[in-house]
């Protein structure tokens, strides 16, 4: 049976477009919420749903809404700069390296295979035990676990590629590695960087919040979502609406991101096979 094309995809189209909106409220956030999210006020602690505050108030009496915007931006843009910066620096060691074999390679394979023997978990919790908590030692430690995998990924990927007929018919009349790459290989590998990048954000969610939650992440009085779940999991019993506001976003979030990114994989690995087959027939 055939894969039912994305754009005709209803749930497809609706996890873009809830990330479109948590996106656009976390970008105006100013403009989404008169609050301050560090504005405490005792005597109203613990509130739930009104409409003074949209989603209540949390132990500090900080309007859970203004909270959960800012939370976002601070979740949400580290984590897209993570995977960012984890791709194009992947993409490039694992592009050198595939390139250029020899003393170079050796390197670069015995740093990915040294770093991928460990645990992720392990290699952050080692950075910021070594540096301490704070924004860009989160982005260090994140970047750190998670980049081998994409440099193994991205060579590999590369690799095969240069196997092709029409690469290594231009590697043979002289082309240089930078022409090859231009001409040949971005075309196939930026499909690469949409289906890794939205499996790696969902990923760098899911380990800054865990850190956070953990009291080793980003730090109070900033709002960021895991932090938001540590400070709420104390009154989990007490009042449990404090979970489910940040807790429902970051599901619909990660769940939103893991579907696209399985349906952009799906698509490009039809879009390969349909293309294999294409070969062979002709």
């Amino acid at each position: 049976m055939e894969r039912k094309k994305i754009s005709n995809d209803k749930l497809f189209i609706m996890c873009a477009l809830v990330l479109i909106v948590v996106l656009l409220f976390v970008l105006f956030a100013p403009v989404m919420t008169k609050y301050d999210p560090n504005q405490q006020d005792i005597l109203a602690k613990l509130q739930h749903p009104s409409a003074k505050h949209w989603l209540g108030t949390d132990q500090l009496g900080r309007d859970i809404y203004a909270r959960l915007l800012y939370g976002g931006r601070t979740t949400l843009l580290l984590s897209l700069l993570a995977t960012m910066v984890i791709l194009f620096s992947g993409f490039l060691v694992g592009w050198l390296s595939a390139v250029h074999q020899g003393k170079f390679n050796q390197l670069v394979t015995f740093l990915c295979d040294t770093l991928m023997a460990l645990p992720s978990e392990m290699i952050a919790l080692m950075i910021i035990g070594l540096l301490g908590p704070s924004i860009l030692t989160i982005l260090l430690a994140v970047t750190l676990a998670k980049w081998p995998w994409y440099v193994r990924m991205f060579h590999h990927e590369i690799r095969s590629y240069q196997q092709e007929n029409y690469i290594q018919f231009s590697m043979i009349t002289g082309k240089s590695n930078g022409w090859i790459l231009k001409n040949h290989l971005l075309k196939s590998i930026v499909p690469l960087f949409i289906v890794y990048g939205t499996l790696n954000l969902s990923s760098i969610i899911m380990s800054i919040s865990a850190l956070s939650f953990l009291g080793i992440g980003v730090q109070p009085p900033t709002a960021e979502w895991g932090a938001m779940i540590n400070e709420a999991k104390n009154f989990a019993f007490a009042d449990t609406w404090q979970v489910i506001p940040v807790g429902a976003v970051l599901f619909i979030v990660l769940a939103s991101l893991n579907y696209l990114g399985d349906q952009f994989a799906a698509h490009l690995i039809s879009e390969e096979s349909r293309h294999s087959h294409g070969n062979l027939r002709g």
